[in-house]
């Protein structure tokens, strides 16, 4: 797991559109796609309602933007620290 994958569920999670997401982190929307399906594997679960459009996150999905919120905020708290 990445933190740049974190980050990718997190954008998703404020802009609800892969699209504008992806732009966010400055990466394709494939990569951004592809970015959070590896992390469902690695997770082995799924986080995001899948669609035409984005459709949510799975209970379990919500679970993961919390957690990734909350390790994304740690670090940047350990780097202003520096």
């Amino acid at each position: 797991m990445l933190l740049r994958q974190l980050e990718y569920v997190t954008a998703l999670a404020r802009e609800r559109h892969f699209a504008r997401a992806a732009a966010v982190c400055h990466v394709s929307q494939p990569s951004l796609s592809a970015g959070i399906a590896k992390l469902e594997s690695e997770l082995k679960v799924t986080i995001v309602v899948r669609g035409r459009r984005f459709a949510g996150f799975t209970p379990e999905g919500e679970q993961v933007v919390s957690w990734a919120r909350r390790i994304l905020a740690d670090r940047d708290i350990v780097l202003r620290a520096d």
